[in-house]
């Protein structure tokens, strides 16, 4: 189990790595511009990421927040994406250090309507990494309907085949 749950985590690290390095080179205006989307700009897509994944980190770390940390819309994309990237790689040192029970094991959390939960820790990780592809995917759609056109892929197959 922990072996895969690794190769998901630095598939995530990778896949984020890869969407920032691309939107380096988009055009800071379409960050930022309202695209008649769930979270409106690609740039609070991206902060919603950051902020998901530190929140989970927090909670699988014993810290039981019943919100998301709400990182400040006002810090520039390169300050999100050093925090995604941040987050991507500590998610991999914290799994790295655990033990098959800790995998095994649940978490009881608050979530964000203040409901206590209690989810199987291998569980919570792979939402967690899911949550992301799924959020990197509306940031892809978002820059097509603006006439951006990603040639590389950020699939989990491709991760595999490039490893």
């Amino acid at each position: 189990m922990k072996t895969l749950l690794l190769n998901y985590l630095q598939y995530n690290h990778w896949a984020n790595e890869k969407m920032c390095n691309y939107l380096s080179g988009v055009d800071e205006a379409e960050i930022v511009a309202n695209k008649k989307a769930e979270y409106q700009t690609i740039k609070k897509v991206i902060l919603h990421i950051a902020d998901a994944e530190q929140t989970w980190l927090a909670r699988l770390n014993g810290k039981n927040i019943p919100h998301m940390h709400n990182l400040d819309a006002a810090r520039s994309f390169a300050d999100i994406c050093t925090r995604i990237r941040t987050n991507s790689a500590d998610f991999i040192d914290f799994i790295s250090e655990k033990d098959d029970q800790f995998f095994l094991s649940g978490t009881e959390y608050i979530n964000l309507k203040g409901k206590t939960f209690s989810q199987n820790n291998a569980e919570i990780i792979l939402h967690c990494m899911n949550h992301s592809t799924f959020h990197r995917g509306q940031v892809m759609c978002m820059l097509r309907h603006v006439g951006y056109t990603d040639h590389s892929a950020s699939d989990f197959i491709m991760f595999l085949r490039e490893g």
